[in-house]
Order: C-alpha cells, then structure tokens, then sequence
C-alpha cells in the first residue's frame, strides 16, 4: 500500500488518541483521590490535542523533506537508504554509489540480493581506529560495565543497577563513537559542557540522597534504575556526540542553553516561594511571569532557530537541546529541595503529602525525566515548526 501524507497524519492521529484514552482509562482506574470533573476533562483533551498538532506539524515537515521520496521507493531501496544513513561521514560516498548502482538492478529478487549484501557489506566496514583499536575499547568498556555494580553496590546499594546500565550505555556510546570516527566530539563546547554538568550533578544528588535515607533504595527499583541509566546517558549522548540528524546549527544549542538556565532558575524559584509570604508589589508581577515562562522556555528557542535557519530541522534541533539540558538540571534541583522541604515539615516537594522522603526520588523521575520532557518537546516542536514558516511573497510577473 502507497502512503500518502494525508493518509499518515489520519493514522497517526488515532494512534495518539486511542493511546491517550487507554492510558487515562488505566490512570483514572487507580486514581485515589478521583480527580474533579473540570480537571479531568481539561487532562483528557488538553495533551492530545498538542500531541496531535506536534505529530502532524513532524509528518508535515517530515514528508516535505524525505517521506515522498521514501514512499516512492520498494522495500529493498528503503533497507538499502537506512543502512547509508547510518554510516560515518567518511564512507557516505560509498553508500550513495550502492544507492545509485540499486536503481538499475531490475526485478525484485535481484533488488532484495543487492540490497541485502549492500546491508551485510556496511556492517563488516573497518571501523576509524582499526579492528584491534576498537577490540580494546570494547572489552575496557565490558570489564567497566561488569565492575561498576558491585563496586558502587557496595557504596551505595540502590545504585547496584544504574551503575551498571548507566556504565554500559556510555561505554557502548565510546565504542560507537571509536568505529565511527575515531574520537568523540563536542560539537558546541559550552552548551555540551553545561549539559554532562547537569548529568554529572544528577548522579552525585542520587549518591547523596541515598546515602543519607538508605530507605529510599525501594522507590528506585530496577525498572526505574534503567529508566533513569537510560535518560541520563542520553542527555550525555546529545551532548558529547549530536546525532547528525539534528543538524549542524550552531545557534540552537546555545539557544537551548540559555533557556535551560532560565528554566532552572524558574524551577528553584518556584520552590522556594511555595508558602512563603511575597510582597504585594510582586504578587501580580509572578502572577504574569511564573505560569508563563515554562511555556515560553521551550518555544522560544525552537522559533527563534527555525526562524534564523530557515528550517524546521534547526528549531528540531533547539527543542531536543533544551529538553536534554533541562531533564538533568531540573532534576539535580529536585532532590536537595526535597531533602530541604522534608526537613522543614515532612511534605513531599510536589504538594502538601506527608509521605516518606524516598517518595521524592520516584516523584523526581516522574516529573523531571517524564512528563516535563514530554509536555516540553510537544511545545517545542509546535514552535520550531512556526519559526520554519517562510512567507511567499508574490514574484512580479515578467511580461517578456
């Protein structure tokens, strides 16, 4: 069957709302206390809607770019098209004379031969620094991988887990990083600098936070362990080694950057005046900025790049940095303002609950590395795809 664009937005539309209903459906289930009326409704409508209008502003830009192209093109041609993405600058000349050679093999058995040992003959490529190169970076990230659970187990005993998952994926980012070019590379310093900041200062919050409730080892099971391994690694991935989809704009990440400074700014300033006594002076002056600021945050950046690069695939590329630099920031704010407030009054950050402080670390992983991402990258994409708008102005006609 030909997809067309039409066909894959209707698609996708119901996908997300189908996904949505289930989802609230199982929340509501379990909700204790039941949410009121008014709420209720306003969650089932409100991020659908956004994920929807995100979904289609993509598949819009998406197809505009490449989706016709790879409609056009039979099973074998899109196998043979992924594989050459995939490869290292250095050895795209190769992919695309394997492409070109594709279109004139006739007959679908013989497309499928030629396209599958094109496939086969890009996985046994010599990797940048040499097969005994990358033997050693493999087998060093192994025996890192095999030794930090039990080493930081023994430390910390609810780290056992995302030390090892969190070893692994970073080892396994190295190993890319040796067969693909040789050595790692930051792309824009100060942005990637702030970024394994904040993934750096997470990790140290979790030690320090475990270290002094140990009871909270059990809100941070293996599941959410690797959940937490898993983002953590990829923010230091985006950082250390932006994936060549994103683009190549310098603007956006330090775009990002800047927002995501403000952002933490926002975060800790909200925290910090929950409950206390503001002067009337600057009671309506918050009133306007604090429930604006997160929304403008994550759009802002993402217009203002797909503004100034023309493109959608720059304001992509400032959403996905300011989510990445925002998930460990805010959460490396989360946990020591969760200590500080159960100190005070025994109540959880996010509301007024006497629970146990371990709650706070299961909160923080909700909250910081799940729903702000989330709600943050389906804003940021609505924005980038505004910025990407050109205006057609009208060409004189030319009567000769």
């Amino acid at each position: 069957m030909r997809w067309t664009r039409r066909r894959l937005q209707t698609v996708t539309t119901w996908a997300i709302v189908a996904a949505w209903v289930v989802f609230y459906a199982i929340v509501l289930a379990t909700a204790d206390p039941l949410p009121t009326l008014d709420t209720a409704v306003m969650y089932l409508i409100v991020p659908p809607l956004l994920w929807v209008v995100a979904a289609r502003l993509v598949l819009r830009h998406w197809w505009s770019e490449a989706g016709a192209r790879m409609s056009a093109m039979d099973l074998p041609g899109r196998l043979l098209a992924a594989a050459v993405a995939a490869l290292p600058e250095r050895r795209r000349e190769w992919g695309r004379a394997m492409t070109a050679e594709l279109a004139e093999v006739g007959g679908r058995p013989a497309r499928w031969r030629f396209a599958l040992s094109s496939v086969w003959a890009t996985l046994w490529l010599p990797p940048a620094g040499g097969w005994p190169v990358l033997a050693l970076v493999a087998a060093v990230a192994v025996a890192a991988t095999t030794a930090a659970g039990p080493v930081v187990g023994a430390a910390v005993p609810g780290l056992r887990v995302f030390a090892a998952c969190f070893t692994g994926l970073a080892g396994a980012m190295v190993v890319l990083a040796v067969a693909r070019s040789g050595r790692p590379r930051l792309p824009v310093p100060a942005p990637a600098v702030l970024v394994t900041g904040g993934v750096a200062a997470s990790i140290a919050v979790t030690v320090i936070f475990l270290r002094r409730e140990p009871a909270a080892a059990e809100y941070l099971p293996p599941p959410a362990a690797v959940y937490l391994a898993a983002v953590l690694a990829g923010c230091l991935g985006v950082a250390v080694a932006s994936p060549r989809w994103l683009g190549a704009n310098r603007l956006a990440p330090h775009l990002a950057a800047a927002a995501a400074v403000v952002f933490a700014a926002w975060f800790l300033l909200v925290i910090r005046i929950d409950g206390t006594q503001i002067p009337p002076p600057l009671v309506l002056a918050l009133a306007l900025v604090l429930p604006l600021t997160p929304v403008a945050v994550f759009f802002a950046p993402a217009f203002a790049a797909g503004r100034a690069g023309r493109s959608f695939r720059s304001g992509l590329q400032a959403a996905v940095w300011t989510v990445t630099a925002i998930m460990p920031l805010t959460y490396a704010i989360w946990l020591p303002e969760s200590l500080r407030r159960h100190a005070i009054d025994g109540k959880t950050l996010e509301g007024e609950l006497v629970a146990p402080v371990g709650t706070n670390l299961a909160s923080a992983l909700v909250v910081c590395l799940g729903i702000l991402p989330v709600l943050g990258l389906t804003l940021a994409v609505i924005g980038a795809s505004l910025g990407a708008r050109r205006s057609h102005r009208a060409v004189p006609h030319d009567p000769s």
